[in-house]
């Protein structure tokens, strides 16, 4: 059984080596490059020449599926620039495909946010599909939403978890959080949401609060000290500002 790995890339010059360091053992590796202005591609072409150059449009989802098109193996492990697959994970992967008798494999995942691993807010383990046939499934449209398989009988977990340095510096992950803000604003308006008066109070402050209170007490937020703090107290803020977004849409488009 063949295994591809499948990387979408933006301006990654600083994640992306090690990245691929840690996947020297598949069989192929396919990038799809979202017309990075860095580094990254001259990076990329030292481990693989299957490049592909696309504009995602703020899509990347969607380069995640050119990759997986562009692929020729049998499985798909599908990575993002800022993860690694630790020796033992790939061990375990190899196994996994030899017995061929599931569709997926679910990866859990160790979060870091400047620098260290955290173990609450929800942040782990954080099980999601990376491993799948090639066929099984895609990444959805929708930006939060990620593979699935169906029956739940056809997937399986694997043991040990990649590593995923998310969040490197605060001047990073503001930089995300407003596109991400903005992305799932957009999406919501296209679904029909619109913020009434009647609605406020649920849009800006229960569901806000809910999200707040559920990563820091009930998924133990508390335990990652400061960090976990701020992970929680942006989980207010991204539905806060997110639904500040929307309502800023409907004042433009009325």
């Amino acid at each position: 059984m063949k295994i591809s790995i499948v990387i979408a890339t933006k301006n990654e010059e600083k994640m992306i080596k090690d990245c691929l360091e840690s996947v020297l053992w598949a069989d192929e590796i396919v990038i799809v490059d979202d017309e990075s202005e860095d580094r990254t591609v001259e990076i990329c072409k030292e481990y693989t020449s299957k490049i592909v150059s696309n504009e995602s449009k703020g899509n990347f989802h969607y380069n995640k599926n050119l990759g997986i098109e562009e692929s020729t193996g049998d499985w798909i492990l599908s990575l993002d620039a800022d993860e690694r697959i630790t020796i033992e994970l790939a061990n375990e992967i190899r196994s996994a495909i030899k017995k061929n008798n599931k569709l997926g494999y679910y990866i859990s995942r160790k979060n870091y946010f400047l620098g260290n691993w955290i173990k609450g807010c929800g942040w782990y383990p954080d099980y999601i599909i990376r491993l799948f046939k090639k066929g099984a499934t895609n990444w959805p449209d929708q930006i939060h939403d990620v593979p699935q398989i169906s029956p739940k009988s056809a997937t399986e977990r694997l043991k040990n978890p990649m590593i995923h340095m998310s969040y490197r510096s605060l001047d990073q992950f503001i930089e995300k959080f407003s596109k991400y803000t903005t992305k799932i604003a957009k999406e919501e308006y296209e679904k029909g949401v619109r913020i009434t008066k009647y609605r406020i109070p649920v849009f800006f402050i229960i569901k806000p609060a809910y999200w707040f209170l559920r990563k820091y007490l009930l998924l133990h937020g508390f335990r990652d000290g400061f960090r976990g703090l701020f992970i929680c107290f942006a989980s207010f803020m991204t539905v806060f500002m997110t639904y500040a977004k929307l309502w800023e849409i409907q004042e433009k488009r009325t």
